[in-house]
């Protein structure tokens, strides 16, 4: 077993991870509580995740009904798992110059090209979890109710 990990490594890593903007899986519901998962590119803002997807998506529907989802980042033995809260979202074509130009930087493509109806949802993380076995299970959590543990 390999040695265990600080709450402050924990999110040393997670912030790397979250850095990279790398892409996602990301869970969604309905209201009857019928999950829905696609993957995700993700721009990390330093406090916020941005996505995007297309309004008309069962996604999108979720998102706006439910306002709440799950990112699950990396593999089966070295997970990240970010339970967010839509803070707002907004069309593609009306975002700010600067959400547009940065995620796209970050993601490595832009929505705008992609086709009409794409939306930015940005998402605040309200819980972190980072484990890498059973053995971090434990103290898994490095941020809750949207507060960092260390």
């Amino acid at each position: 077993m390999s040695e265990l990990r600080s709450t402050e490594q924990r999110k040393a890593d997670v912030l790397a991870v979250l850095g990279q903007n790398g892409d996602a899986w990301l869970a969604t519901a309905d209201q009857s509580g019928r999950p829905h998962l696609i993957a995700v590119s993700t721009w990390w803002d330093g406090s916020l995740i941005v996505i995007t997807t297309t309004d008309g998506s069962r996604t999108a529907r979720n998102l706006d009904e439910i306002r709440l989802g799950r990112l699950g980042v990396g593999s089966t033995d070295d997970a990240i798992m970010v339970d967010v809260e839509v803070l707002d979202s907004v069309p593609v074509a009306d975002a700010a110059a600067d959400l547009a130009a940065d995620f796209s930087a970050a993601a490595g493509w832009n929505p705008a090209e992609e086709g009409p109806n794409w939306r930015f949802f940005r998402l605040q993380p309200r819980r972190i979890q980072a484990y890498r076995g059973y053995g971090e299970l434990e103290r898994r959590d490095v941020l809750r109710d949207g507060t960092w543990l260390a």
